[in-house]
């Protein structure tokens, strides 16, 4: 395969040395200090002479022949650089991305790491949550009072991940009876959303490949994909010197500021247009899922409660209201074909200020903890009230 390589130039000794097969074929790299990287083949005795720096990497898209584009990252923050290959007019099906930050907060060991704890721990654990980055935040564990609960919510997770993580956690704790609810964290947008098919977030799709060995329906078939890590790399354990904070396994939380001006007045581009797309396929998929894995918690005798986090009232407006109708038809369709099933609204719940979020769509600490509160408090309303029709669902 052949590669243009986009990085900084502190990581090509890494990468060429533990990360990226040797077999692979550079037909340029382009990296901060292109004087750095041209030592470092010089010093290793390998003459590699099309090295470019960052400001040239629109003549190299266009000069160079290559497979793909591949863009290692030494930050969790730069997941918009998409949209710079994008404007270039790079294609989707030749754009991969991923983060090498093994500590950071959007590294890509993770979500492994995340399916490790619980398997070593399962027993400690009643409830488990799945969804998007609007769940990772949306739980304070600790409000959940006599219950603890694992949140396996993840920025950029769709449906079709939040399953595979359920038929996991589920597996673990069969014929154990321990886990008693599935929170379902779900938003507008998740039944026209599949991650291996967004040229946005796809590079968050590593992480789920070393978690599962599976790519779902990304462009470069798996086999393929596979050839451009080395083995050792993608067994690799990120160890427990690594802390896990059990209420926020996939670094999520940590936000306390609230709402600013700046986000108020962005909220309408970076929300609305998301929203508004619609992907029949991926719809139709998503519908099975849910089905599915609603299926699968009433196979395990385990309560669902799919919920929709609160969000800033700006978010609800910038919402499209057509894709908003067809969300709530759907998960009321859910409902009445699966009647244990639950869900609970936080859109219109009262009571949530710019105090309790960060940005638009995300609750910070403050609004987490509220709703974590309330959600505590309907899980018990709905079983005072089982009670008293004698256990029925």
């Amino acid at each position: 395969m052949r590669v243009l390589l986009v990085t900084m130039s502190d990581q090509i000794n890494f990468l060429l040395s533990n990360v990226l097969k040797p077999d692979l074929d550079y037909s340029a790299m382009v990296v901060d200090s292109p004087e750095v990287t041209k030592k470092f083949f010089e010093d290793a005795g390998v003459n590699f002479e099309n090295i470019f720096p960052f400001y040239e990497l629109e003549e190299c898209l266009d000069n160079f022949y290559y497979d793909f584009v591949l863009c290692v990252s030494n930050s969790g923050t730069v997941w918009n650089i998409h949209e710079r290959f994008r404007d270039y007019g790079l294609p989707q099906n030749k754009f991969l991305h991923f983060c090498l930050a093994l500590n950071s907060a959007n590294n890509d060991f993770l979500v492994k790491r995340s399916l490790k704890y619980y398997q070593e721990h399962f027993e400690e654990f009643d409830m488990f949550a799945t969804g998007i980055s609007y769940t990772a935040v949306a739980l304070d564990a600790t409000k959940f009072e006599g219950r603890k609960l694992f949140n396996f919510g993840r920025s950029s997770q769709d449906l079709y991940y939040d399953y595979k993580i359920a038929k996991f956690v589920l597996s673990e704790t069969e014929g154990k009876e321990k886990i008693k609810y599935a929170l379902i964290g779900l938003a507008p947008e998740s039944f026209h959303y599949d991650l291996s098919k967004s040229y946005a977030t796809a590079g968050r799709l590593f992480q789920y490949f070393v978690a599962f060995d599976d790519l779902h329906n990304f462009w470069l078939p798996q086999e393929e994909y596979r050839k451009i890590f080395r083995e050792h790399f993608l067994s690799f354990e990120i160890t427990h010197e690594f802390e896990l904070d059990e209420n926020n396994p996939g670094l999520e939380r940590g936000v306390a500021v609230g709402i600013n001006l700046y986000d108020k007045v962005n909220a309408k581009k970076s929300i609305y247009s998301g929203r508004a797309k619609n992907y029949p396929e991926t719809r139709e998929e998503n519908i099975k899922i849910l089905d599915d894995y609603l299926t699968l918690c009433e196979k395990s005798n385990v309560r669902p409660i799919m919920f929709l986090p609160p969000m800033h009232k700006i978010a609800i407006e910038c919402t499209d209201k057509k894709r908003l109708n067809e969300f709530y038809y759907l998960v009321n369709e859910a409902v009445k074909k699966h009647s244990g099933a639950k869900f609970l609204d936080g859109w219109k719940m009262p009571g949530f200020t710019d105090d309790d979020f960060y940005n638009p769509p995300h609750l910070n600490l403050q609004g987490s903890a509220k709703f974590s509160e309330i959600f505590d408090k309907a899980i018990r309303h709905w079983e005072e009230k089982e009670k008293l029709n004698g256990g029925a669902k």
